[in-house]
Order: structure tokens, then C-alpha cells, then sequence
């Protein structure tokens, strides 16, 4: 695993249709209707927020050494390269990007502030420097304390029997289990950095990050049908996305309920009706039963998804040219629920 081959595998399913910025807005997790279609269109839900800290320059720098490596070619849009489509693989990943969107990431920092922590109280060491310095972490990890009525042995047992068995029922690789437990710090040990992990199992540091990752999602996948796992079901908390919809377009839709146009919403909101039709594309995207027959028909639906198999394209200039008396709000809104519906 590696970031060139999540981007070779994102590329392909784009198929050359989209630039690497949009990419990039995936991959950060950015909360534009443009992004968060292309995610629907193409499927790359599990790919969506991957990496929200995902500098650009660092992003530049990967696509600068695929394409000098003739992976790719960039001419405003992404095509990948037969030699590209060879370095893919077949490795399948279970990320789940779209339902945690970086909050994987606290799992992990409650779960290493717990160990330590219950590792020193267990061991009579009550001062102790936090392996996890944000504020959050620590006061989510107090407060799961203060709650709890068994003594800190108890505790400690219950914790170690949940992760024993959390990591060998949860399918992850023998490589995972490594990882995941030597990032843990304890009584008398320190976790090891990624460079350290890097150099003892000789794959790259940012290999085991993916690697890590990827198994915090398989673990917080595998926590809601377990019913005896207290502990970790806690330290889980919070880490899935309630709703999938912005705040903005949690508002938009509260009046479309109330029986408001597009442009009324538009006027009442103070807000650009191409902002409005994003919201729409989003409830679209993530609602069951969305009311799309006010906007298409089901004769513009099978004309324009007969375009899209015909030109095996999905852009929205190409279909337009094709369809000049649709709006392009309505081919979004076609293509959207044709995905949905397929």
C-alpha cells in the first residue's frame, strides 16, 4: 500500500475526467458540492477525507514523481498510464473514509492514552507525562474514568481481553496487529515512531501510516456488532459521522420541507442559486426517497444515461452539448440518482 497506488486506483475509477485538484479536495475531505458529487458519481466514498492534513506541496511532490515514473499523464485532466494501471494492483482496501472523515484518528489517541494510562495506575505510577498532549483526548479519557465502577486492574484486564480480541476477530493482517499494538505506550515501554516501525519492518513510514489507518477504520467497523466490548465501544464514541449532510444544507433542506422553492430558498438565504443547487445535489447524494421528479422527469433521466453509456463519459459539458435544454443542475441531479438507483 502506498499513496501512489490510492491515487492510481482514485484516478482510474475518475477515468480521466476530472483534474488532480479534484482529487485532492477528496482526499482532504472538501465539503463542495462538486467534491461531494464526484465521490457519488465515481465511487470513491471510501477514499473521501483519507487524508485531511494532506499538504499541497506533498500532493504536487507524489504527482510530479508518477508522472516523471510514467504512471500518469496530466493535460488538465489525470489519465493513468498503462504502466500506472500495471502498478495498481490488486490489493482491495477497506477504508471507509466517506463515515469517519478523520475521526479515526481520535479512536487511535483515546486508545493509546487508555492503555497508558490504566498500564501506570495498575503499576502504582500516578505521574506520568500523556503520550496524547490534546485537551479533548484527555478529558474524554478522564471523564471515561471517573464513570467507571471497577478498580484500575480490573479495568486494565477488561481493556487488554476487548483488544485481544477486537484485533484477532476484526480480520486484520498479522502486519496491522503489529502496528496498531506497537503504537501503544505503556508502563515502563514507549511507543514506536513511524520512522522506528519503518526501519525494523523495512516498508516506508508512510506505508505503515496507511497501514495504521486503514486499520482504525476496520476496527471501528467491526466495534457496533459487538455488544460485549464496553470499553472500546466508548473509546469510539463520536468517531462516526452522524449526519452526512453540511450545516448549510441542513438548512436548505428544513425549507424545501416547508414547501420553498430553489430560488426562494436562494432569496431567503442570501445565497447564490448555483449554492442552493449544490445543497440539492447533496440531499440527493445522502437522502432516501429524495423527491427528484420535481426537477426531471424519468424521460430526461433515460435520455441523458443513454448519453453517458453511448460516450462512456459523465462530464457535464459533453452531456450538455448533448442535452442543451437541461440545466446543468438537472444532469447533476440525473446522473446522481441514476448512480443511486443502479
Amino acid at each position: 500500500m502506498s499513496l501512489d497506488s490510492i491515487l492510481l486506483t482514485i484516478f482510474q475509477r475518475l477515468h480521466g475526467e476530472r483534474s488532480a485538484q479534484g482529487v485532492y479536495h477528496i482526499l482532504r475531505g472538501k465539503r463542495s458540492g462538486q467534491t461531494l458529487q464526484d465521490v457519488e458519481y465515481y465511487q470513491v466514498k471510501s477514499y473521501y477525507a483519507l487524508l485531511p492534513q494532506l499538504t499541497a506541496s506533498e500532493f504536487q511532490q507524489t504527482l510530479e514523481r508518477m508522472q516523471a515514473d510514467g504512471l500518469i499523464l496530466i493535460n488538465e485532466l489525470v489519465y493513468v498510464t498503462a504502466k500506472g494501471q500495471m502498478a495498481t494492483g490488486s490489493e482491495m482496501w477497506r477504508f471507509n473514509g466517506w463515515n469517519y472523515r478523520g475521526r479515526e484518528r481520535e479512536f487511535g489517541r483515546r486508545l493509546a492514552l487508555l492503555v497508558q494510562t490504566l498500564s501506570n495506575l495498575r503499576s502504582g505510577e500516578t505521574m506520568f507525562m500523556p503520550i496524547q498532549k490534546e485537551l479533548p483526548t484527555q478529558q474524554f479519557i478522564k471523564s471515561l474514568l471517573r464513570n467507571q465502577l471497577s478498580n484500575m486492574t480490573n479495568l486494565s484486564t477488561s481493556l487488554r481481553k476487548e483488544l485481544e480480541q477486537a484485533l484477532i476477530q476484526s480480520s486484520l493482517s498479522d502486519l496491522q496487529r503489529t502496528i496498531v499494538t506497537s503504537r501503544l505506550t505503556g508502563y515502563g515501554f514507549t511507543a514506536s515512531t513511524w520512522e522506528q516501525l519503518a526501519e525494523s519492518l523495512n516498508v516506508s513510514a508512510k506505508t505503515i501510516q496507511l497501514y495504521y489507518l486503514e486499520a482504525l477504520h476496520i476496527l471501528l467497523d467491526y466495534l457496533p456488532q459487538q455488544p460485549n466490548m464496553p470499553l472500546l465501544t466508548e473509546l469510539a464514541v463520536g468517531c462516526r459521522v452522524d449526519t452526512y449532510l453540511t450545516q448549510s444544507a441542513e438548512r436548505t433542506q428544513k425549507l424545501f420541507e416547508r414547501g420553498y422553492s430553489l430560488e426562494q430558498i436562494a432569496s431567503l438565504r442570501n445565497l447564490k442559486l448555483s449554492t442552493i443547487e449544490d445543497h440539492f445535489i447533496e440531499l440527493a447524494a445522502n437522502m432516501d426517497n429524495f423527491p427528484y421528479e420535481e426537477f426531471v422527469t424519468k424521460e430526461q433521466m433515460v435520455t441523458v444515461w443513454r448519453h453517458v453509456e453511448q460516450m462512456q463519459t459523465k462530464r457535464l459539458r459533453l452531456l450538455k452539448e448533448q442535452c442543451p435544454e437541461l440545466s446543468y443542475f438537472q444532469l447533476r441531479l440525473i446522473i446522481i440518482m441514476e448512480r443511486r438507483e443502479s
